[in-house]
């Protein structure tokens, strides 16, 4: 039996999660609902159960619990969970009138708070009615120890829109019991056996010893360059409500102007992070001459052979958000040359060695929610470039949904899906009353950068 055991980095998403910091990410995804209503408009909800349940067999992960092994048998593990139902996991909810974005972010935002227990598969999945014209919402929520960005991207997929299989009959699943205490010690004994020899073939080579030693110095100058964030009103700690918010743009129009800049897609959107953040300080009375943030930008640390893979496979690297700079051109330059800078001197990976370290020593909640390293996250992650379907019904709209933590109050989520790049804002819903301030920003720099004929000299 293969023994599937929690990554450092699931393990870390589980110990950051508290009632405050419920530790899910997902989406709220809007359809076409005539292949999921009946004649009377309302939602099949048999159908839509056992058509999500024949698809479990390709991502099985769905089905398991973590389970924590005995002494000496090594890292929490998943296993099959003896009591899974369907219906536990998928359940029907009804929006507010009129059934617009503003609503289905509001229910959003209520569904994502509560904690999953552990004691089930780490996901919930809700059909939303309510909506106008024949439409149904889908609001996903999925544990972060499940899967990263990328990961659940392709387990929504899998689970979603590739074809039924017609040799999976609802209820032909049976759960594997965990493996036994003894083959646990044994595979403990083996992981650790193999971590020693992979470490005393690299202090082998003497080369390979001199080469990291010296690498360590200018590692810590880049770290102290680009980790220590300013002291602002956005980093304090957070409390357990949410406010979602989002902007859309065209991804071709978003590609042609990081292009003209000498840049990337996700320059762009650090670009206009970076305006939305510095309206909002304006806004508040504080100072942003010579303002520089540190935003946390995840990086995939998957190989080309581990693409599609499931899991946890990101890292991050720190980009420092120049918000002295009013100009949304001459800021996309120097975001552009500063993200170039951070990619070619920081690991993706090293601050999760760090962060293990927090979980594993019980200081994880302490430190985060008082740290001064980052003052914002953000991630971008590439979606699905064609129209994928829900259960037969074609996908209209994807907003995707992040997460908070310790006291970095503002998260930016973006996704791209047919042609569209969407980018969510998820803000401690009490300590952000003028999030509206930050997303006006953002629309009105992407205006000014998407037009060639504003000058930069304002």
């Amino acid at each position: 039996m293969r023994i599937d055991r929690l990554s450092a980095t699931d393990l870390t998403n589980l110990a950051v999660e508290a009632a405050d910091t419920p530790a899910h990410i997902g989406g709220l995804l809007v359809v076409d609902g005539g292949a999921l209503l009946d004649a009377d408009g309302r939602l099949r909800m048999t159908i839509v159960r056992a058509g999500i349940e024949r698809r479990l067999d390709r991502v099985p992960k769905l089905r398991k619990v973590v389970y924590r092994p005995g002494l000496l048998a090594g890292r929490s593990l998943w296993v099959d969970d003896p009591a899974f139902a369907i219906d536990r996991h998928v359940d029907v909810a009804e929006v507010a009138a009129p059934g617009g974005e503003e609503q289905l972010l509001r229910l959003t935002e209520r569904l994502m708070v509560p904690v999953l227990s552990r004691s089930r598969p780490l996901w919930r999945l809700w059909f939303v009615t309510g909506l106008p014209s024949g439409r149904v919402a889908m609001i996903i929520k999925l544990h972060h120890a499940v899967a990263d960005g990328l990961a659940a991207v392709q387990m929504l997929r899998s689970l979603l829109d590739l074809p039924e299989p017609a040799d999976t009959a609802p209820g032909g699943w049976r759960a594997a019991p965990p493996p036994g205490w003894s083959a646990l010690v044994g595979d403990n004994l083996l992981e650790r056996s193999a971590a020693v020899a992979r470490t005393a073939r690299r202090l082998a080579d003497p080369a390979a010893v001199r080469r990291a030693v010296g690498s360590v110095p200018a590692g810590w100058r880049g770290i102290a360059r680009s980790w220590g964030a300013p002291r602002t009103s956005l980093n304090v700690p957070i409390g357990p409500r949410r406010r979602f918010a989002v902007v859309r743009l065209d991804l071709a129009a978003v590609k042609e102007t990081a292009h003209a800049y000498g840049g990337k897609v996700n320059d762009v959107i650090l670009n206009l992070v970076a305006g939305g953040l510095r309206a909002l300080l304006v806004a508040r009375g504080e100072s942003v001459d010579g303002l520089t943030l540190r935003v946390a930008v995840a990086v995939s640390t998957r190989s080309p052979t581990e693409k599609g893979q499931e899991g946890n496979r990101a890292g991050g690297i720190v980009v420092r958000l120049p918000l002295g700079e009013r100009h949304p051109g001459a800021r996309q330059r120097v975001i552009a040359a500063e993200s170039r800078r951070a990619k070619s001197e920081q690991f993706p990976g090293g601050e999760q060695c760090f962060m293990v370290f927090l979980a594993r020593s019980g200081l994880m909640r302490r430190f985060t929610r008082h740290q001064h390293l980052t003052n914002v996250i953000e991630s971008n992650v590439v979606g699905w470039p064609e129209p994928i379907t829900v259960l037969g019904a074609p996908v209209l709209d994807v907003v995707p949904v992040s997460l908070l933590a310790g006291n970095l109050t503002l998260s930016f989520l973006a996704l791209s899906y047919a042609g569209r790049l969407t980018i969510t804002v998820c803000a401690d819903a009490d300590r952000h009353p003028d999030l509206p301030v930050l997303l006006a920003a953002m629309r009105t720099d992407w205006t000014v950068l998407a037009d060639p004929i504003v000058p930069e000299a304002v």
